[in-house]
């Protein structure tokens, strides 16, 4: 159901229901939550991925079957475990990268407007289908609007078309929309770059990035106070040493 492993300082993440199009059941956010929450802190990249056609077709009907029958403390219950799996991957301190493929629909969306690069499939279709099933996408909104304007939200939200990985990308809901065939080289083009970065230098960026996604920007004291750490740092000092020993050359 959900596929890690760990490997070179990257930790993978697999949504693993193929012939489900990878849709989310109790179970799988239950353990695609546990997964995230396993990251180990030793991690400098988690990657996410979905085995199939899709990275991610929403709610599993049967799972929705059973919403329907559920009383509205249990609707609570359910929507809280939910909105606490996309926190996980939000607030994950290294960077977080999706590659997404065929049918992102509903819940889909929100794994990867939670994360902080993704790649998709330039024949990939994305649809926020939930006012078609009289509900809407509450939970992965916060995540979803943290990318995107409110005036595409206003016309998808409330639609529910299917829009392309063009359309994805010019809301800024991907980072990139790549063929199929080259899909491989483009997540390990990211990663590499990533790589190459500082670890602590990422991890500070993420910090600014989400307090100022939550309204809580960083004060020009806070901003001083992050650079000058960072500046002192050791393997601050000897990026720039190395850096500047390049261009004397």
């Amino acid at each position: 159901m959900i596929e890690t492993r760990f490997d070179n300082n990257i930790f993978y993440i697999t949504l693993n229901r193929p012939e489900k199009h990878n849709a989310f059941d109790a179970e799988m956010i239950q353990r695609l939550t546990q997964a995230v929450q396993s990251v180990p802190v030793s991690a400098r990249i988690v990657v996410f991925s979905g085995n199939g056609k899709s990275f991610c077709a929403g709610a599993d009907i049967n799972y929705m079957r059973a919403q329907a029958q559920f009383s509205e403390d249990e609707n609570r219950e359910d929507a809280k475990k939910l909105t606490q799996m996309f926190e996980a991957i939000y607030e994950l301190a290294m960077p977080t990268v999706a590659y997404a493929q065929g049918n992102v629909f509903g819940g889909g969306l929100g794994v990867i407007a939670s994360c902080d690069i993704v790649l998709a499939a330039a024949d990939a279709k994305f649809c926020f289908s939930e006012v078609k099933l009289g509900i809407i996408p509450a939970v992965i909104s916060p995540f979803v609007l943290r990318k995107t304007s409110a005036a595409f939200a206003r016309r998808y939200f409330l639609s529910a078309e299917i829009f392309s990985a063009t359309t994805a990308l010019a809301a800024g809901l991907i980072s990139e929309q790549v063929s199929v065939a080259d899909s491989e080289i483009a997540l390990k083009t990211i990663v590499e770059s990533l790589l190459q970065a500082g670890r602590d230098a990422q991890k500070s960026a993420k910090r600014l990035l989400m307090a100022h996604e939550n309204l809580e920007a960083f004060s020009r004291d806070q901003l001083i106070h992050e650079l000058a750490k960072l500046r002192s740092s050791e393997d601050a000092q000897l990026r720039m040493k190395k850096f500047i020993e390049s261009r004397s050359k």
